[in-house]
């Protein structure tokens, strides 16, 4: 998670959560971050709840913790037409063929992940020599990051018009602490209309991500801004990656964050298609020379094949069995997905596979 806040955030400037299609950023992921200081003073429940609408699938961390995250799509079983259709699509959030504007809403219950500063006496703060005293008085430091992906949905109709719905984090509110009477500049906050609510105007949430509108291909950024860095890899010599027939099990702890994989796939005499094999309960892209090819949705239940040489890719690419690919795999879960009793942290495994295999 620490590669996460050397990242260019954007200040959210009065605002509860920012709409990521006005400022750009809607190219698949979005990234938000919120940093608040806690004190015991201001605490006013037993728990401390932040409720989040996200639109279509956001993964929550608490000071590194993973939460899992929500989903706010659901795939419709009726089909399309007539008036029972209508009634389903208006009733289910989230639904693929009608309204998903202002559903999708969860709560989570962070209350044993927030940290609260002791008020330290005078005697200890003056003998403290690592920091402790100063965070102490300033109030316990807590950072939520939340990932946001968007499934790309743009219904157009007349009656589902969805185009301008909004993406990303549509609404992020606290419950369980008050921060009124903290100092802070108000010529920061412009929505004024929310006054009701000025506790939750003191929480700093923040805005990351790839601006969609500066790409020459917008649909080829996960929206990670570090997807295309050159710096930052490490050899990774659990991962034996020889040539067309090699198989591993990744193993992607899920309070890490994302994780990162890539190789050279070399060249081979094999004409026979070559595919990535996926498997697994994780969020999964992969690209192939900079493209990106496919995504493998967590929930799936069925492997995913990935065409990395044949077909019509081989013969579209730039590059041929006579030279190396270079091929990046992306991949994040949820804490319910992991396995809890691991004793290397709560992690995913994740099957990668590459095949050479001709599908009938």
């Amino acid at each position: 998670m620490d590669e996460i806040n050397v990242m260019s955030w954007q200040r959210d400037l009065g605002m509860f959560a920012y709409n990521a299609i006005d400022v750009g950023l809607n190219a698949s992921h979005v990234l938000y971050r919120c940093q608040v200081r806690l004190k015991p003073q201001h605490i006013t429940s037993p728990r401390i709840l932040l409720q989040l609408n996200a639109r279509h699938r956001c993964t929550v961390w608490v000071n590194g913790v993973n939460l899992s995250g929500h989903e706010t799509f659901r795939e419709q079983k009726l089909l399309p037409g007539g008036f029972q259709a209508l009634k389903d699509a208006l009733k289910t959030p989230g639904a693929a063929h009608g309204p998903d504007r202002w559903s999708g809403t969860y709560t989570y219950d962070v209350t044993d992940f927030m940290r609260i500063s002791h008020i330290p006496n005078s005697s200890a703060v003056s003998s403290n020599t690592d920091g402790q005293g100063d965070e102490d008085e300033e109030g316990a430091l807590n950072e939520i990051i939340v990932i946001v992906e968007s499934y790309g949905l743009g219904v157009q109709s007349d009656g589902f018009n969805d185009a301008r719905v909004p993406r990303g984090l549509i609404a992020a509110y606290w419950h369980g602490f008050n921060l009124i009477g903290e100092d802070h500049d108000d010529s920061e906050i412009h929505d004024h209309s929310h006054d009701r609510r000025t506790e939750q105007l003191r929480t700093r949430w923040e805005i990351c991500g790839v601006d969609a509108t500066k790409l020459s291909n917008p649909y080829n950024s996960s929206g990670f801004p570090d997807e295309a860095t050159s710096s930052g890899w490490s050899a990774a010599v659990e991962y034996p990656l020889v040539q067309d027939t090699w198989s591993t099990r990744a193993k992607i702890n899920v309070d890490h964050g994302v994780h990162w994989l890539r190789w050279k796939l070399l060249p081979s005499s094999n004409t026979a298609p070559l595919y990535l094999r996926i498997s697994g309960k994780a969020t999964v892209y992969v690209w192939a020379n900079g493209c990106i090819l496919k995504k493998h949705k967590a929930g799936s239940s069925e492997p995913s094949l990935v065409l990395l040489r044949g077909g019509a890719f081989g013969e579209a690419s730039s590059e041929s069995a006579a030279t190396a690919d270079s091929i990046v795999v992306m991949m994040y879960g949820w804490a319910d997905h992991a396995d809890i009793s691991a004793v290397d942290g709560r992690v995913i495994s994740v099957d990668l596979s590459l095949a050479n295999m001709r599908l009938a």
